[in-house]
């Protein structure tokens, strides 16, 4: 099975000098008051396979519109999941990547960071949205209510067409969930025809400050 990594502080650090290793210092500002990390995925290469969909334990993979999934995939011994709808053959495809259960509770400060790439994106309506929810079951995916998330995200300005430039996603604020059980959602938007540009997203972090 894959695994859900929940890191201890002595690996927090760690894993967000990881998240920072590939953008410039000025794009984002490692925490330096971080207290404890809740939720940590940055899809290790030696788990992924390439292609298949993605099917990391506790992770939703959800086409709300189309048959396209999210999928795994690597570059240089690094892992990440991938949306790409090209060649789908439907008119509209939307697709959801869902993060296991992660519980707010031992704080009163979260924050949420990940980054993103896109490839052959050339219009804002092929996209990448985040959300969150505090009510998602785990299975009914669009009976759930999903606040979206003010993040950076890559798409047609952040990475020009043939780039998979990552894009880190900053601090995106969780604090008004303290206390309770949430999921992260990364919603993916295209189609085979006009909108065939893919998304990835690797290091997903939901950590604490002091």
């Amino acid at each position: 099975m894959k695994n859900i990594f929940i890191k201890p502080i002595f690996l927090s650090i760690l894993s967000l000098g990881i998240l920072s290793s590939c953008v410039n210092d000025n794009d984002y500002a490692i925490p330096k008051t971080l207290d404890k990390v809740y939720f940590s995925e940055d899809f290790p290469y030696t788990e992924i396979s390439t292609g298949d969909n993605l099917d990391f334990e506790g992770w939703t993979n959800f086409a709300e519109a189309g048959s396209k999934l999210w999928t795994e995939g690597q570059f240089k011994e690094d892992g990440y999941i991938q949306f790409n709808p090209y060649k789908s053959n439907d008119a509209s495809n939307i697709g959801w990547a869902i993060t296991p259960a992660i519980d707010l509770n031992g704080s009163s400060s979260y924050y949420l960071s990940f980054s993103s790439a896109s490839n052959f994106v050339n219009n804002k309506d092929n996209r990448l949205e985040v959300y969150v929810s505090s009510n998602y079951d785990g299975s009914n995916v669009l009976a759930a209510t999903w606040t979206k998330l003010s993040a950076r995200v890559a798409d047609k300005d952040s990475n020009p067409e043939k780039s998979y430039t990552y894009v880190p996603s900053g601090e995106v604020n969780l604090s008004t969930y303290a206390g309770k059980t949430v999921h992260i959602a990364f919603r993916a938007i295209g189609n085979s025809s006009t909108l065939t540009g893919l998304f990835q997203v690797d290091k997903v972090i939901v950590y604490s400050l002091n």
